[in-house]
């Protein structure tokens, strides 16, 4: 039987090979305020089996590990979705960790707000040694009237990141992560939830992001991402992404598929970029060559305004 006051939360976390992590993020969880949940941890087959790792912790009946063959991290996600048993899941990273008044405050909130989920803030993290207290706060914000979920996201680049992630658990059930995106899942599962449902922000952080410096996205993720939806995104929004993803792809020496990808696509809409930007994009190699792609900014900033004062 189900308790109304306190219900059971489901903690879902996939781990694979975090040996130097996934102590730490269990036991953030082991130290919460609010104790009615279960952990399960799916280990989505790490070279060393994650309960030679976390063997204190094991004692605990509320932690539950399920071990699969080596494919991904959503589809760790949605096996521990679908094992879970309680009334809210919260998502939790094996890199990240949560203060202890995280599940507390997640629960209070969502109950008091009647929304079927909740993003939050985070704080930073670049070094697993850096205490709390230095750490940076990137503060998510409820959406701007007439602002969609997709531009939110797309437009703060870690809006609604993964770790912070809580919702009533039948709703997550339902619309799953998709298994194969390997980068933008969480813009992803969080776009598509908010299209049914209604998602509220938690703005004082509790979560703790682990932001690696060697990460690498997988760009054909973000790419398909972002095409599949290209019709909700606001073009400014499109403009600003790709100049982002360009800027990042050439800074991390990218394969040229990207880098050109992104350079044309970050011109699509030529009318929201400056003309300094929009000559960095193309960097052009000669004085001739410089005037030709001025000429034909200028142009075609000339053809668009002709067009809205012919339809104004």
């Amino acid at each position: 039987m189900k308790n109304e006051s306190y219900p059971l939360i489901s903690v879902i976390i996939p781990v694979y090979n975090g040996e130097k992590t996934i102590y730490d993020t269990i036991s953030s969880v082991l130290k919460q305020t609010y104790s009615y949940f279960e952990i399960i941890l799916v280990d989505d087959g790490s070279d060393q089996p994650v309960e030679s790792l976390i063997r204190p912790l094991i004692a605990d009946n509320r932690l539950q590990i399920y071990r699969l063959t080596r494919s991904n991290a959503n589809i760790a996600r949605n096996y521990g979705i679908g094992k879970s048993q309680g009334s809210y899941i919260a998502m939790l990273d094996a890199d990240d960790c949560w203060l202890d008044n995280h599940l507390q405050d997640c629960l209070s909130l969502i109950q008091e707000s009647d929304a079927d989920g909740l993003y939050g803030s985070i704080y930073l993290r670049s070094s697993l040694s850096e205490s709390i207290d230095n750490l940076p706060i990137f503060h998510a914000r409820a959406l701007r009237e007439s602002e969609s979920m997709i531009d939110y996201l797309l437009n703060t680049g870690c809006g609604a990141q993964t770790s912070t992630l809580f919702t009533k658990a039948c709703f997550m059930k339902e619309i799953l992560w998709d298994a194969t995106l390997q980068s933008h899942q969480d813009y992803d599962f969080v776009f598509r939830f908010c299209k049914k449902y209604r998602m509220t922000v938690k703005k004082e952080p509790s979560t703790v992001y682990y932001l690696s410096s060697g990460r690498v996205p997988h760009y054909e993720s973000c790419i398909r991402f972002v095409k599949e939806n290209i019709v909700e995104i606001n073009p400014e929004v499109y403009m600003s992404y790709n100049f982002k993803m360009f800027l990042q792809t050439k800074r991390k020496e990218s394969s040229e598929k990207f880098v050109s990808y992104f350079r044309k696509e970050a011109i699509r809409y030529k009318e929201y970029l400056s003309y300094q930007h929009y000559i960095s994009i193309c960097n052009p190699k000669s004085r001739l060559r410089e005037w030709v792609d001025k000429l034909r900014f200028l142009f075609y900033i000339l053809r668009i305004k002709l067009h809205n004062t012919e339809y104004s």
